[in-house]
């Protein structure tokens, strides 16, 4: 091997300096709860009354079982190759630089999303006070500024050891757990049973409504991939992430299901300036919980809304701020498609220029769509796109990597594995032709760093033959959402339940597709890969 091949293969300079083992298994179950029970907690619970009706807190538990093979698939892969960022890094080392590129930037732009998104709901819920913030159904000037300021003061967090990090967000994730289950019991003691069937019954939009209503929880559960994104900063990762992560999952759903119920009891649609029975209206609402606990007479609580709210979206900005820089440095230092810029970590173990860039793209997303709803489909996507690949790396690996050593086993993976990708593609479907036809364009954006790739004899032919069918893929999605039912914002040629049942086959296709293009691929993928 020559030189110049072995210096294509190597890290850069700025790599020998790593990231540091400093996190505990509390920090892992503080920073899981901390990123699932994020900025959610202000929306969420009430968004799934409106798509669903009072059916609509079935979503919890239904959306628990759906998200846990996709949850523990990275959880084998996590502990068996721990890496910072590890969700750009599995799906490139198994197909290439397509695949790689596609999945990578997906959660790049997804985690980077999450941050005007926490800051849109801290804006509108001051909003509530003081209404130059937030008007007409947008953050105003003033607000988009109080945003970058917030934006500014969870920097100075990210830019910390990671071990302050975590202890930070361990302080942040107990107070807005606390603070929020004594606002719900408060609420739920003032319970009106009739509120459950007297306005269209219990399921008012049927099926349908739920299906929806489980596409909006993924938001809410979309921070249990977050620890495995700093995996290799955590102390035997091997033994704290199965457990912390199961933990965590548990634990959120019954916080989930305990504010739906508790704001479902309370409603009063004459206080709430609301049609009786208008629960697609519940969307409008800019602060619910400090609206629901005014109109109970529980001022205070409304106050006190406000503050869990704040609490809770500095502890989900500080930990999708961390996951969005580590997936940017992941996609330099191991997978080389990013800039040598990003590829830096700093003294203390951080990938500070990384860091600095998703800044600027928070500010960017906060100004171009300036409201909570505006952004919350746009993340769910880009996000639930990039879960998916890496179910079809981890068989990949169970057969290239027999003995390769696994802490954790995804048990019965030539099931759970082919499950978990069409899980994930059909939360995609549900979210709605209209975020998918923003998602999906985003992440072809993700394509133009193949250029970079090429400079750096990273991309050849044989990734293009290991990785057409996920852009195929990802438009064979538009056309379908665009066929399909109505209850997803489509045409309705493909009306529901058949156009679930066509779109569930049609990714079980794309799934072996992937399976054994990845199979037969034989590059190195990331830079690390064994020669």
């Amino acid at each position: 091997m020559t030189q110049t091949e072995e210096a294509a293969i190597k890290p850069t300079q700025v790599e020998k300096r790593e990231y540091r083992k400093e996190l505990n298994f509390w920090h892992i179950v503080f920073l899981t709860v901390g990123a699932i029970f994020g900025s959610a907690v202000a929306f969420v619970p009430v968004y799934v009354l409106a798509y669903g009706g009072p059916a609509g807190i079935l979503a919890w538990p239904i959306a628990f079982l759906l998200i846990l093979p996709i949850a523990f698939l990275y959880v084998e892969l996590g502990t068996m190759w721990p890496r910072s960022g590890g969700i750009a890094y599995y799906p490139a080392r198994s197909h290439g630089s397509v695949v790689g590129l596609m999945n990578g930037w997906s959660t790049y732009i997804g985690y980077t999303l999450a941050l005007p998104t926490e800051v849109a709901v801290v804006v509108e819920y001051f909003g509530f006070y003081y209404a130059p913030l937030y008007s007409n159904g947008s953050i105003t000037a003033l607000g988009i500024l109080l945003g970058v300021v917030i934006l500014a003061l969870i920097f100075i967090v990210e830019i910390r050891h990671v071990k302050v990090i975590g202890n930070v967000n361990n302080g942040f994730t107990i107070a807005k757990v606390l603070l929020m289950v004594i606002i719900a019991l408060a609420l739920i003691s003032f319970f009106n049973g009739k509120n459950l069937t007297a306005f269209g019954g219990f399921a008012p939009f049927g099926f349908p409504g739920i299906f929806l209503a489980i596409s909006a929880t993924i938001f809410a559960y979309a921070g249990f991939r977050q620890p495995v994104d700093y995996a290799e900063e955590i102390k035997e990762p091997g033994k704290v992430l199965p457990k912390a992560i199961g933990i965590s999952l548990v634990i959120v759903m019954i916080l989930y299901i305990l504010e739906s119920v508790a704001f479902v009891g309370t409603i009063n649609w004459t206080k709430l300036s609301l049609p009786s029975g208008g629960w697609a209206n519940l969307f409008s609402l800019s602060s619910p919980y400090t609206s629901a606990s005014v109109n109970v007479g529980l001022v205070a609580f409304g106050v006190l809304a406000v503050i869990v709210i704040i609490i809770a979206s500095f502890s989900d900005g500080i930990v999708y701020w961390g996951g969005a820089a580590r997936v940017g440095n992941t996609l330099s230092r191991y997978d080389r498609y990013f800039p040598d810029f990003f590829s830096n970590l700093s003294k203390r173990g951080i990938p500070f220029n990384s860091v600095v860039v998703v800044f600027l793209i928070a500010v960017f997303y906060l100004i171009l769509l300036p409201s909570f709803a505006s952004l919350i489909g746009v993340f769910i996507d880009a996000v639930v796109i990039s879960y998916a690949q890496s179910a079809i790396s981890l068989a990949i690996f169970r057969k290239k990597f027999p003995n390769e050593n696994r802490p954790y086993k995804l048990p019965f993976y030539r099931v759970m594995a082919p499950l978990a990708y069409v899980i994930a593609g059909l939360l995609v479907y549900w979210s709605g032709f209209h975020a998918i036809m923003i998602a999906i364009p985003s992440v072809f954006v993700g394509l133009l760093f193949l250029i970079i790739a090429r400079k750096k004899n990273n991309f050849g032919m044989a990734d293009l033959k290991a990785g057409i069918w996920l852009p195929i893929y990802l438009v064979v999605i538009v056309a379908l959402s665009y066929l399909g039912s109505s209850y997803f914002y489509g045409t309705n040629l493909i009306p529901f339940p058949w156009d679930n049942v066509l779109f569930a086959i049609v990714t079980l296709v794309f799934y072996y597709w992937g399976y054994y293009s990845g199979m037969k691929y034989e590059g190195k993928g990331v830079v690390d890969a064994p020669a």
